[in-house]
């Protein structure tokens, strides 16, 4: 089993706070012993302290990037029963069940997400992955219709946006390559000062061998998208995987890394 913590990007989150994937990233980077020794040091922290919430993060953090997801689980736990107001734990307990494979589970939690905070769009990014897996199949898009009514209803304009988005990315996760160009040019005709559906564009071009095409939308990505935005290492990866590779290796490297398809 791989690391349950996995890079699953969902652009549709225009400017993500700083989460769990961010910071783990960001631990990567450091030496790696260190860590080792911090975690380490932490559980021992554990043993007297068992409410230590800072300790409690850091062991999380560590079984995560050590892809041990059974043991990361029952500390998650812990901290959901010290901050169960915080929605950060109850995400990564849902994307812990789903990459263990515990897709009903997974659904469950994300749902409970989303009875609170129902246009959560890590929450509806997860809910629509783990759909997805299940072979739900025009659920998803149902799903996701629904709540883009609601936004709109409510007057949630940068949620609904970024709704729509995530929906053009699920389209292309199931390969409705047309679709989701339709969906993404409109989007663009709506604000074209967002950097995120010419990366899906460029993405399904790519996908339909159509590389001149591609190399247009990752050009005005690249032109647009923040150089500060956290995420854009990896989105920048995604482009370099697509101009570089053939549809069949980019299609797999889409599914395994970018959409987090096991």
């Amino acid at each position: 089993m791989g690391c349950c913590f996995n890079r699953r990007i969902a652009f549709a989150v225009s400017v993500p706070s700083v989460n769990s994937a961010e910071i783990l990233k960001e631990n990567e980077k450091k030496n790696v012993e260190g860590k080792n020794n911090e975690h380490d040091m932490n559980e021992r922290v554990l043993e007297n302290d068992p409410r230590n919430i800072e300790a409690l993060k850091v062991v999380v953090y560590g079984k995560l990037r050590k892809g041990k997801c059974k043991e990361a689980e029952k500390f998650v736990k812990k901290l959901i029963d010290l901050e169960p107001n915080e929605v950060e734990w109850r995400l990564l307990l849902a994307l812990c069940h789903e990459t263990m494979g515990y897709l009903s589970k997974a659904k469950r939690v994300y749902s409970e997400i989303l009875e609170t905070r129902p246009l959560l769009v890590r929450a509806l990014h997860g809910l629509a992955t783990v759909m997805n897996k299940n072979n739900e199949g025009p659920a998803v898009f149902e799903m996701l219709n629904k709540a883009v009514e609601l936004a709109i209803s409510e007057n949630k304009v940068t949620e609904e946006r970024n709704i729509r988005i995530l929906t053009a990315q699920m389209l292309i996760v199931k390969g409705d390559l047309e679709e989701g160009l339709k969906r993404c040019q409109d989007l663009i005709d709506q604000n074209p000062r967002d950097f995120r559906p010419y990366l899906c564009q460029g993405i399904i071009y790519s996908l339909l061998d159509k590389k001149e095409e591609a190399a247009q939308q990752f050009e005005t990505y690249e032109a647009l998208v923040p150089k500060e935005f956290p995420q854009r290492g990896f989105l920048d990866d995604i482009t370099l995987a697509a101009k570089g590779t053939s549809r069949v290796q980019f299609q797999e490297e889409l599914g395994n890394q970018f959409f987090d398809q096991k």
